[in-house]
């Protein structure tokens, strides 16, 4: 059965749990949040995982993991959150975006933002019916409705012939790493092992790693040193969390102080990082810098993430906790670590300014890719830079240069969110506002809706850049003023706006302005019925994308001639061009572009295709009631869609448009591929094919002592059945999947040898003495 989510699939044994497991599934069935809180180290996240893995099938739109813990800002969870859920994460809400879909979240790591996470998650899930959340953090979140269990560590004591939990754990990992080790995993030393890491599975699994070079005893030995050396530690911290520290300090001795002072720098990153951006942090020669890597990776201490592209590296959470209390003990003076700190930021605002100088060329779908592995990084240095009075200028100039990331890969509301911050950070330095970073604002704000806010913040770059005799960034703010007058339907002042700024931005050489603004005037003149000269600025603006190896521009360039013929009633041609710049919308991963041109796709299809574009117009309506303005607030792009609903509404019955506006629901929900994809039968299905249900088993004469026979769930399904619950009011009570309760009642009914539920009933109820039902 095909089911969606991102839960990750293990890549190493999960082993024990099966009380917690079951206890987490109890608890999730009483309550629609369960928060799983513990010492760090103890595994909260892997039976998280465990947990949603086994109930996943419950839920028709899929389990979700989102990993809190690279965010310094609790503005910044509901970003990470969007970032990974199905759906259009442009604008509007969170809780928009979820719907009544049936889902379920696993937000891991959220100590640091508990008091944040909490009543998000309950808005949520009083607007969102069919949300429920499993949480991990090391304290409750303390809001209505929690449920809370606290994780023990893995057992230490054996049952009969088997091996204790964590004696399993460490035998597993240790085979893991030799497979003919000759260790007896039952002896005396083992036992006593785990017992002094007290059953923590973090430090099982780094102990396991010691026994490639040291014996079992002397493992053992060196932990019993360590552990008394923090006896004297905080003594407000659990004992289990000492116990830890204990065992990573030990780690940290056995390093070389090139090893050690490169593992306390690595603290300053979120997230993965690539080899160059840990070399320039760490301030380390190349060679060196190499060596020093992969020795911590053999260590264990950095972990070697396998990609597509460039090495990445990453670190346990504890172990990156542990490397900045290192930092800070061992930092004699405090500009050290403000030093670190400061390079991580320098380091990832120069990647988004040269992001944006880059953008305009051939490497776009590279560009974008590596900022999205590298945005927790860039959140940190955002903030790392916007409390700095010194860097603040330089945090805004980063942001404005991240405009394409805001604007086009369908991150406006995280675009929006910054320049805000910014704007509060300047202002509390008293600081100037640069010209670039008030016109890409002020373009957000224009996006979304907000024109009177865009008005003022493109009139204020302007000011500035003219004060400052800024040609380029002048011409950007004149073009999107000019863009006011396009919405507000004043096309003399629009057309003498863009010509002013076409003629400025080919005076500075600044090509991309230029592109740009060739199009977005081509776009209104196509839509005044002045086809023939947005052809021709059409052509001019591909000229300069070709000329620069660009596909982002050239989207645009291709939607708008798409537009001219759809308009021009060339539908066919439409149609084709359409297609061309859905592939490129694709490559460059513009949500904006791909739902333009998904409006053009099923305005050029409504009389021969009039249940696709019902489905499509469906769909892209639910990203302009995100995004705040339906085709960007354009009265005569909005026109062209109003005549074609009225259109599909003659042609289609009253059904017909109800099951095509639900399935629109639902591809709008998948993302803008989904949608591109059911537009053009040459970008390939959009979904998969439902998986059919069984027909009703054959069944047999009814035999009252068959109970005996039915597994634990089976028994359990009966039950509820005996109390007259629906298949989906099950399935909601147990966690289960419907397809998955559909199964047992129909195994149950062959086992048992009846034809009717209400046969079930009447056993279960015959036998209700011997199985405990009240």
């Amino acid at each position: 059965m095909y089911v969606r989510g991102n839960l990750p699939v293990d890549v190493t044994t999960f082993v024990g749990r099966g009380t917690e497991v079951r206890e987490v599934r109890r608890l999730m069935r009483q309550s629609r949040m369960v928060t799983l809180i513990g010492v760090g180290g103890v595994g909260k996240s892997r039976l998280a995982r465990a947990v949603a893995a086994d109930i996943r099938r419950a839920f028709d739109a899929g389990v979700w993991l989102v990993d809190l813990s690279p965010l310094t800002s609790p503005d910044l969870i509901e970003s990470a959150i969007r970032d990974v859920l199905p759906g259009a994460p442009s604008t509007g809400t969170l809780w928009e975006q979820i719907g009544q879909r049936a889902l379920l979240l696993q937000l891991d790591n959220c100590d640091h933002l508990a008091h944040a996470v909490g009543p998000m998650i309950t808005e949520l899930l009083l607007r969102c019916p069919g949300l429920r959340a499993l949480i991990t953090s090391r304290s409750a979140l303390g809001v209505s409705g929690e449920q809370v269990y606290d994780v023990p560590p893995l057992g230490l004591c054996a049952t009969g012939s088997s091996l204790s939990e964590a004696a399993t754990l460490f035998r597993d990992r240790v085979r893991s790493l030799d497979s003919n080790t000759s260790i007896d995993f039952t002896a005396p030393e083992v036992v006593e092992l785990c017992r002094r890491l007290d059953g923590l599975p973090l430090a099982i699994e780094l102990a396991a790693l010691r026994t490639r070079a040291l014996s079992i005893t002397e493992i053992v030995s060196g932990l019993q040193a360590r552990f008394d050396l923090l006896d004297g530690g905080p003594c407000d911290l659990p004992p289990h969390h000492q116990s830890l520290r204990a065992l990573l300090k030990w780690s940290w001795d056995q390093c070389s102080s090139e090893e050690q002072r490169l593992w306390s720098g690595l603290a300053v990153f979120s997230g993965s990082a690539s080899l160059d951006a840990v070399l320039a942090v760490a301030d380390l020669g190349r060679q060196k810098g190499i060596r020093l890597v992969e020795s911590l990776v053999q260590r264990s201490v950095l972990h070697h993430v396998q990609t597509d592209g460039p090495s990445r590296y990453r670190m346990l959470d504890t172990v990156r906790e542990f490397g900045a209390l290192m930092l800070q003990d061992s930092a004699t003076d405090p500009a050290t670590v403000e030093n670190l700190r400061v390079r991580h930021s320098t380091c990832y605002l120069e990647l988004a300014n040269q992001a944006g100088a880059d953008w305009f060329g051939p490497d776009q779908h590279s560009i974008s890719t590596h900022l999205k592995a590298e945005i927790a990084n860039i959140r940190t240095a955002l903030e790392t830079a916007l409390a700095d009075q010194h860097h603040c200028e330089q945090a805004a100039r980063a942001i404005a240069s991240l405009w394409f990331y805001w604007v086009g890969c369908g991150h406006i509301d995280e675009g929006r969110l910054w320049c805000d911050k910014a704007v509060v950070a300047l202002g509390r330095f008293s600081l100037p506002f640069p010209s670039q970073f008030l016109w890409v604002r002020g373009w957000i704000q224009l996006i979304t809706g907000d024109t009177d806010s865009a008005q003022r913040s493109l009139a204020a770059s302007l000011e500035t850049a003219d004060r400052e005799d800024d040609t380029r960034n002048a011409a950007y703010a004149q073009a999107f003023l000019a863009a006011l007058h396009g919405f507000a339907g004043d096309y003399a002042a629009f057309g003498s706006g863009y010509y002013k700024a076409i003629v400025s931005a080919r005076a500075s050489g600044d090509s991309l302005a230029a592109a740009m603004f060739l199009v977005h005037q081509a776009e209104i003149r196509s839509l005044i019925g002045e086809h023939q000269i947005a052809l021709r600025l059409c052509e001019q603006s591909a000229e300069l994308c070709q000329a620069h190896g660009d596909r982002w521009c050239l989207c645009y360039t291709l939607w708008v001639r798409a537009l001219c013929h759809y308009v021009t009633g060339q539908t066919k041609t439409a149609r084709e061009l359409a297609l061309d710049a859905a592939r490129l919308a694709l490559m460059v991963d513009d949500h904006l572009a791909a739902v333009l041109v998904a409006e053009v796709a099923a305005w050029s299809m409504a009389e021969e295709d009039p249940t696709r574009a019902a489905m499509l117009l469906a769909a892209t309506e639910l990203y302009w009631r995100l995004s705040g303005k339906v085709l960007l607030g354009f009265d005569r792009l909005i026109g062209h869609r109003d005549a074609s609903l009225a259109t599909l509404a003659h042609t289609l019955t009253s059904a017909e448009c109800d099951e095509a506006a639900a399935a629109g629901q639902r591809l709008g929900d998948a993302g803008v591929r989904e949608i591109l994809a059911a537009a053009f039968d040459e970008l390939g299905p959009s979904s998969p094919q439902p998986v059919a249900t069984s027909d009703e088993p054959e069944t047999h004469k009814p035999d009252k002592g068959v109970l005996d026979i039915l597994s634990a769930r089976e028994l359990e399904v009966a039950i509820l059945v005996s109390e007259g619950k629906t298949n989906p009011q099950i399935a909601r009570e147990l966690i289960l999947g419907r397809r998955t309760v559909d199964t047992h009642v129909s195994n149950i009914l062959a086992k048992c040898g009846l034809r009717r539920r209400t046969e079930i009933a009447v056993l279960v109820s015959s036998t209700s003495d011997s199985l405990g039902v009240s």
